[in-house]
This record gives C-alpha cells, sequence and structure tokens, in this order.
C-alpha cells in the first residue's frame, strides 16, 4: 500500500505518492496537482470532491495532509477558502484510511536539523531522498510529508 501526501491551498490540491522504504527514502509513484475549477465555488468543490475520492478510493494505505496553522493575524479570504478546500479532501479519503495531518511548524522541530524551508531548497537532498517519478520543485512539500509522516 502507498502512502499520499497533500498540500490544500485555496484553489488546488498538490499530490504526491509513493512507497517509504527502511532505508528512510521514498519511491515516487506519481506527482500530481488537482486544480480546482473556475465559477461557483460550491460547484467546483463537489466536482473537486468526486475527482479525489476517485484517485483515493484504491490502493491507499495512509493520508498525510499539511495541517491548517492558525496565524496571529485575521484570516483572509484566500485562508479561509484553503480551509473549506480541506474540508473537502479530508471527506473524500475513503473509510478505514487513515490520515495524519501535520503542521510544518512542528515538522520543523521534529525532522531534522533545518527548518522545512531549507530542505525544500536543497536539492542534494531531495535526489539523495526521493527515486521514482520525477518529482516538480512545487510539489516537494507535499513530498516532504511523505518523509515526515514515516517520524
Amino acid at each position: 500500500m502507498s502512502v499520499i501526501s497533500a498540500v490544500v491551498t485555496s484553489d488546488k490540491v498538490v499530490l504526491t505518492e509513493g512507497t517509504l522504504n527502511e532505508d528512510r527514502t521514498v519511491t515516487l509513484i506519481k506527482d500530481e496537482t488537482f486544480d480546482l475549477e473556475e465559477g461557483d465555488r460550491q460547484l467546483a468543490y463537489v466536482v473537486m470532491h468526486k475527482r479525489l475520492a476517485d484517485r483515493l478510493g484504491t490502493g491507499v494505505g495512509q493520508v498525510v495532509l499539511k495541517a491548517s496553522a492558525g496565524g496571529q493575524y485575521a484570516a483572509k479570504t484566500a485562508i479561509l477558502h484553503s480551509a473549506e478546500l480541506r474540508g473537502v479532501f479530508l471527506s473524500a479519503v475513503p473509510a478505514g484510511v487513515p490520515v495524519k495531518q501535520l503542521q510544518m511548524k512542528s515538522v520543523s522541530r521534529n525532522y531534522g536539523s533545518r527548518k522545512v524551508e531549507a530542505y525544500l531548497k536543497d536539492d542534494d537532498f531531495f535526489a539523495e531522498k526521493f527515486a521514482g517519478v520525477s518529482l516538480r520543485k512545487g510539489s516537494r512539500e507535499a513530498a516532504f510529508l511523505l518523509l515526515a509522516a514515516r517520524d
């Protein structure tokens, strides 16, 4: 069974899928982005839910999701839309598939000696830790969740 990690923004869901290896590396199976359709958000959420439910419906052993993080400032519309889409994502995960939500702040404290942002910029780190399909730079945060979920 593979693990799928997800980073949700206000208008897209970035998914990476892989298998976790004993040597603390990941073999990537897929790197994909699901864009929210234009127009009425409620209708776009219905379409996104169907797409995600179909995608997560077979062969997934666990889901790792970048959790929302509370900030010190008032929530902007994009933050609220991200939270809505994260809810759509969570409701699309099939029953029985465990979901682990990780805040990047806690990942920085618990994974290695650097902040997550430093790892995301490190080409050598990604070449060493990830094999399989090609990983887009914009998907690195989602892929990093695969590593962090193991710890």
